[in-house]
């Protein structure tokens, strides 16, 4: 069966940081992946970059999705930012509500929500290219056209609950707003069980979510990455596989990574997931690697 897969990408940090980043752009078009989704700060803080990464993936021919976050942004200022990315040709986005800082105080912002961000990136996009007229033949009359392109909106599922909140029922009815405010797909943040996602799956499912939701997969290539991903996702630490990277070399460390998530990709496929989204922190050899792995791939050499 083939299964589409799409990868996480950071902007880099300085500008020479981009030769990297256009060998794995080159790698990436190479792959035919479904998207390639591009994180920035909160605020926009770095979106300079991370418009230039997009724009990168554009002229390669791989669909780039950028990433937006509430944090930091009033409405005018997100507004200008959803169309800056779509005059450069990005109609894809992946809309977060975002963590504030924790020196943030009480600040607060105009976007409150996912969902409302979703309403703001379908209005700014129905307001950029409206629905243009189509002169009938031989009449003085037209009919309306549907626009030639429509945004695609994703946005994140928590299937242990969101840290913040941590009772992931409550999360079923946050994706369920995000639906119905336009959301087109999910994207799952990490968890360590298969379970843990189907049975998020099915109680989404029967709450009314129909839009498609894409397990998200961190390949745990180190104790540090593995402990960072769980304080991020606020899951419990696998003590088991904490136990097997504790002190591993930097090659059985990355093999463990790889076949971790390969058993996990593997238990998903059997129930028809939509696709999987890997969460490469930078590190895409691994992600390269698992997919050679699950057999929808053959890579060859990954880029340094």
């Amino acid at each position: 069966m083939t299964l589409p897969y799409s990868f996480e990408l950071f902007p880099p940090r300085t500008p020479n940081g981009f030769d990297r980043i256009d060998r794995t752009v080159e790698m990436f078009a190479k792959l035919d992946p479904a998207f390639v989704s591009v994180t920035f700060g909160a605020g926009g803080s770095d979106s300079r970059h991370s418009l230039g990464v997009l724009q990168r993936l554009l002229d390669a021919g791989v669909p780039p999705m950028a990433h937006l976050t509430c944090v930091g942004l009033d409405v005018e200022q997100a507004s200008r930012l959803v169309r800056s990315f779509l005059d450069a040709g990005i109609t894809r986005f992946l809309a977060l509500r975002g963590d504030l800082p924790h020196d943030a105080g009480d600040r607060v912002t105009d976007l409150r929500s996912a969902a409302e961000l979703v309403q703001l990136i379908d209005r700014v996009d129905t307001e950029r290219e409206p629905y243009q007229s189509l002169l009938l033949p031989g009449l003085r009359r037209s009919e309306i056209r549907d626009r030639q392109s429509k945004t695609e909106i994703s946005v994140a599922a928590f299937p242990n609950g969101h840290p913040g909140a941590g009772v992931h029922r409550s999360d079923v009815a946050a994706l369920l707003a995000k639906q119905s405010a336009g959301a087109t797909m999910a994207i799952t943040q990490l968890f360590f069980d298969p379970f843990d996602y189907l049975e998020f799956v099915d109680l989404a499912r029967a709450k009314g979510v129909t839009i498609p939701i894409v397990p998200g997969i961190v390949i745990p290539t180190s104790l540090r990455r593995l402990e960072r991903s769980a304080e991020l996702s606020g899951e419990r630490l696998p003590t088991e596989l904490a136990r097997r990277l504790d002190g591993a070399s930097d090659d059985d460390a990355r093999r463990i990574g790889v076949d971790t998530a390969v058993a996990l990709i593997d238990e998903l496929r059997d129930h028809d997931v939509p696709g999987i989204h890997l969460y490469t922190f930078n590190d895409h050899r691994p992600a390269f690697d698992v997919l050679d792995h699950i057999g929808l791939t053959s890579v060859g050499a990954s880029p340094a």
